[in-house]
């Protein structure tokens, strides 16, 4: 018997025996791995590449055509995976994930589920490999066939129930390490609104994430916390982003740094500031540390030079724009307190109100900006009041800003934020009214 006939019979008898592990090492990607070796210099005995089909289909048919399928679009892989031609290897591992879709869609598969994540991940990782080392870009990209193969993978990992019903092993045990590969590759297409389809799919396939390992939980909510921080709903942002960083292990001290990334300018923007001590500890003084320092002082124009000297590092987070635009509006609040608290110890006769004209000058000397005029600075107070950063109003008469005598400057963590934020949920559910009611004859 072949090595070939032999592969052949072990996959057969790992498929009808439900044998999760023995199933997953038979379809290594490794190539050093001897039983690769063995089944290179077998292939190479064939003539004609695709020969050996026929002996592999003999022996799997009975059991499954898909899995016949599977496994010789695995051996093609093998042939060819040292290869130098990424895209063929690309290609080839492409036609092999794709066949592994209908053998993991068959009854009874949920067996297979350790070795779905194991050749996800490769996919993804091959993808990224391709894309970064050819430069591919656009449509072009790798990462999108992984994208794409990867939802179909959730879709029916999300459609088996059986495991929910029954209590027993269920194809969703993968769900979440699925998920948050695709994740990954939305953020690296900057497609991230695709992730709203994943989200919204498992609260109404009812997956409770308490129930699968705190690692995916982590990563899980690490990716929610940078998605609901890409809608601006900074409070949510933070509750996710904090569960992921005090839930992440203390040994996994990148992967701590990298929630960091996030975590530290959402709650910034908060009001809440990193301590010295944890951007030391994360190697993350330099980005953030004269940051914080200028926005406490209410140094507008300090605070916007630093985005700049930085901004290849907050552009790559993505952070850049939000805090150069979020920024603004605390910086205005910290500046026009530390305006009126010094004019209170100049002045002791000061009260509780602050002349716009001091408004507009310390306003222009922190932004550096000697054409504002009082209108300007009138707008700043208006909109500081009216997001509660400021409590008072305006009396337009006498021409000043006449503040609250009590807690005239409200914490910054205090202040609720309003975001108009795009629910994509609703519009959807909008969207199937309509066409209802247009069913109905109620819409033209």
């Amino acid at each position: 018997m072949s090595s070939l006939q032999q592969f052949a019979n072990n996959v057969a008898s790992a498929y009808q025996t439900q044998n999760s592990l023995a199933f997953e090492q038979l379809f290594t990607l490794d190539p050093n791995a001897s039983n690769i070796t063995l089944l290179q210099q077998a292939l190479s005995m064939y003539q004609d590449e695709t020969a050996f089909e026929q002996d592999i289909e003999a022996i799997l048919e009975d059991s499954s055509v898909a899995l016949a399928n599977f496994t010789n679009k695995y051996l093609h892989l093998i042939y060819y995976i040292q290869d130098n031609d990424l895209l063929l290897v690309f290609d080839l591992f492409e036609n092999f994930y794709s066949a592994l879709i209908p053998v993991f869609n068959g009854s009874d598969s949920a067996f297979q589920v350790p070795l779905v994540k194991n050749l996800s991940s490769a996919l993804v990782d091959s993808a990224f490999l391709v894309d970064k080392t050819l430069q591919l870009r656009g449509k072009s990209q790798k990462a999108n066939v992984a994208a794409r193969l990867l939802s179909k993978i959730f879709n029916i990992m999300l459609a088996d129930r059986s495991g929910v019903e029954t209590n027993s092993i269920s194809k969703r045990a993968g769900i979440f390490h699925i998920t948050n590969l695709a994740f990954k590759v939305y953020f690296k297409l900057n497609t991230v609104r695709m992730c709203q389809t994943f989200i919204a799919n498992l609260q109404t396939g009812g997956v409770e994430l308490n129930q699968y390992p705190i690692s995916q939980q982590v990563t899980y909510q690490y990716y929610l916390g940078r998605y609901s921080l890409f809608q601006n709903r900074l409070r949510l942002a933070e509750k996710y982003l904090l569960f992921a960083f005090e839930k992440c292990t203390s040994h996994h001290w990148h992967n701590k740094r990298l929630i960091l990334k996030y975590l530290v300018p959402t709650r910034l923007l908060l009001g809440k500031s990193a301590k010295p001590q944890l951007l030391i500890k994360y190697n993350l003084l330099e980005p953030y540390g004269l940051l914080i320092l200028t926005l406490k002082r209410g140094d507008y124009y300090g605070f916007q030079q630093h985005l700049e000297k930085y901004f290849d590092y907050f552009y790559g987070t993505f952070t850049y724009v939000l805090l150069r635009e979020r920024g603004k509006v605390l910086l205005w609040r910290c500046l026009l307190k530390k305006a009126y608290h010094y004019l209170c110890i100049i002045d002791e006769k000061t009260g509780n109100t602050m002349p716009l004209q001091k408004c507009l000058e310390a306003l222009q000397f922190a932004m550096h900006n000697k054409d504002l005029d009082l209108a300007d600075a009138e707008s700043i107070v208006v909109s500081l009041v009216s997001q509660g950063y400021i409590k008072g109003y305006i009396h337009h008469q006498m021409k000043v800003l006449v503040l609250s005598k009590v807690n005239p400057f409200p914490r910054l963590a205090d202040v609720l934020i309003y975001t108009e934020v795009y629910d994509e949920m609703a519009e959807k559910k909008h969207q199937a009214l309509k066409e209802q009611a247009t069913t109905n004859g109620m819409f033209d």
